[in-house]
């Protein structure tokens, strides 16, 4: 199978598998953002502690782990809010385990789970209130417009940068990012996000269409600092978990900035 296949194959399973997901219940949707934070941190992990023992990389998927777990609950009403403070035991074990780890270099593997953690797994817990924006019910609108923005904003600054981009964007972190392509993204997700709020009113249109600019805006920064650390790493793609797309952290860097940013401003509108 040549690349162009393979990849084509694996971005339709990708797609179908995320859009499946968010449809068919609130529960399939904490599972995948579960599966998503488990498996971006295990690739962080394996990327930033390659030389450590299995309980000094998943020491932080499991604190990680619980964080996701802990977020879903909340959400959905089945714990208090006073439960975020149940936050501060967890960090507080991954400082009390470096007590006997005895690596010389305990706290380089404390500043690099801690980091996952705030990275990765903050971001894609707080995606899981976007189900349940506005409401106690789980509504898949917001969620998969919001995945929706994220993927035309990726195509978009791909296909204008290809065909229209001339000046670059970042040239010493992304050499094939233009300012041209950026723009073209922004103002084509905008578009799509004002067809969008057409048949979904959880928000307003003007507040969708900010959502679209606010995901092109972050959601590159974010592919910028994913592209940062595979320099600093030397590495051309972050895994191999999907087939002619690379690793996990690959597909969802942009997220990493996009959600909080989005997140917020729909505090601060609604």
């Amino acid at each position: 199978m040549n690349n162009f296949w393979q990849r084509a194959l694996t971005g339709a399973i990708f797609v179908s598998t995320i859009i499946f997901a968010t449809l068919i219940s609130e529960w399939s949707f904490l599972v995948l953002l579960f599966t998503i934070n488990f498996l971006c941190l295990l690739e962080f992990y394996e990327l930033m502690l390659p030389d450590k023992n299995w309980i000094e990389k998943y020491l932080g998927i499991i604190a990680g782990s619980i964080i996701n777990i802990m977020f879903a609950l909340i959400i959905r009403g089945d714990l208090s809010t006073g439960w975020f403070y149940h936050l501060i035991p967890v960090f507080m074990l991954l400082f009390v385990v470096k007590l006997f780890e005895n690596t010389g270099r305990e706290f380089d593997t404390l500043a690099f789970q801690i980091l996952g953690i705030i990275y990765i797994c903050l971001p894609i817990s707080m995606l899981a209130d976007f189900g349940y924006f506005n409401s106690f019910s789980y509504s898949y609108s917001l969620p998969l417009g919001f995945f929706i923005l994220q993927w035309s904003s990726d195509t978009f600054a791909y296909l204008v940068g290809k065909k229209l981009g001339r000046t670059k964007l970042f040239e010493r972190i992304s050499p094939k990012k233009t300012w041209e392509g950026s723009i073209g993204a922004t103002i084509l997700t905008i578009g799509v996000a004002y067809l969008i709020s057409l048949f979904w009113d959880d928000i307003s249109s003007l507040d969708w269409m900010v959502l679209g600019a606010i995901i092109v805006i972050f959601g590159t920064l974010g592919d910028l600092v994913e592209s940062l650390l595979k320099r600093n790493l030397k590495i051309k793609d972050s895994g191999n978990l999907l087939p002619g797309h690379g690793g996990v952290l690959d597909r969802f860097d942009g997220v990493f900035l996009s959600v909080p940013a989005a997140y917020f401003y729909l505090l601060l509108s609604n």
